[in-house]
């Protein structure tokens, strides 16, 4: 019974998940918009296609209902189809999203990696190449955050002539600088190589090595939820305990100015709305039972 109530709630979780995926994907693709935008959107757009289908069907035939019936069957048969190429649109846009998430994980893995597992993958990389590289070469691994930077390139060059080679490959675990290559591309004596985190990306995905598709979509559902939780911060801050003791400074001031001017019931309106502002925030943080700054 335990491990039957376990799947149950571990399966919901992967529901709420995969949900929460989707939701990622969508508001991707619809770049942000709400769905009262959309709705509004896609009413309008099918009654813009009504009413031109029946101007045209108007001047076809003489017969007012049946350019009306032809209206609505051509706004029917438009919207299927239009249906049909965002249901196209919207799985081609998800499936490459879903590849660009799994590379941007991949790439942060990349530099939480241990010195082991970043030597392990590079010489994976350096089986698979074979003979493509000097087995003579210096393979100097690089495994930075930051961009790789032009003392790195100098470090392996040193690195290189101590041991009195030719060629040195230079694995990064993040792009190189305009620097980093100038030098590189300057270098006579030694001859150097950048094994960029593209290739690596690349070589993962032959061997398979890149996050699973459950990963994109942990991943996903995380940002979604992170963006739930600055939204509602963001509508608490003018709530804050912190701002009620201005909302009260603020209405105060208000109201005695109103004394001194000629528009005063403007003034007015404000200290009341500042006052109100502070009372909300007060009632709040009653409710809540945090402490109230005053």
């Amino acid at each position: 019974m335990g491990d039957e109530k376990n799947s149950s709630v571990g399966e919901t979780d992967k529901k709420e998940v995969e949900r929460l995926s989707s939701k990622y994907f969508k508001q991707r693709f619809f770049r942000g918009r709400t769905l009262l935008s959309r709705v509004v959107d896609y009413a309008a757009l099918r009654l813009i296609l009504l009413v031109a289908c029946y101007l045209y069907f108007t001047t076809a035939v003489d017969n007012t209902a049946l350019a009306m019936v032809l209206s609505i069957a051509a706004t029917l048969a438009a919207s299927v189809a239009l249906e049909m190429i965002k249901s196209i649109r919207l799985e081609r846009f998800v499936a490459r999203e879903r590849e660009e998430l799994k590379n941007r994980l991949f790439l942060e893995r990349l530099v939480r990696l241990t010195r082991k597992e970043y030597m392990e993958l590079i010489r994976a990389y350096l089986r698979q190449q074979g003979d493509g590289f000097d087995k003579d070469a210096l393979v100097f691994p690089v495994q930075s955050a930051a961009a790789l930077s032009a003392d790195d390139v100098l470090s392996a060059c040193r690195r290189a002539r101590e041991r009195e080679l030719k060629e040195a490959v230079i694995f990064s675990s993040s792009m190189p600088s305009k620097e980093a290559r100038e030098i590189a591309a300057g270098s006579k004596e030694i001859k150097l190589s950048f094994v960029t985190p593209d290739d690596l990306v690349k070589f993962s995905r032959a061997e398979k090595l890149l996050p699973s598709e459950e990963d994109v979509d942990a991943a996903a559902a995380a940002i979604v939820l992170s963006d739930r939780e600055k939204k509602k911060k963001r509508l608490k801050e003018p709530f804050e305990g912190g701002r009620m003791r201005r909302y009260f400074l603020v209405a105060a001031a208000l109201f005695a100015l109103s004394f001194f001017v000629e528009y005063s019931v403007y003034y007015r309106l404000l200290a009341a709305a500042a006052l109100s502002l502070g009372s909300i925030t007060w009632w709040l943080g009653t409710v809540s039972g945090e402490p109230k700054e005053v």
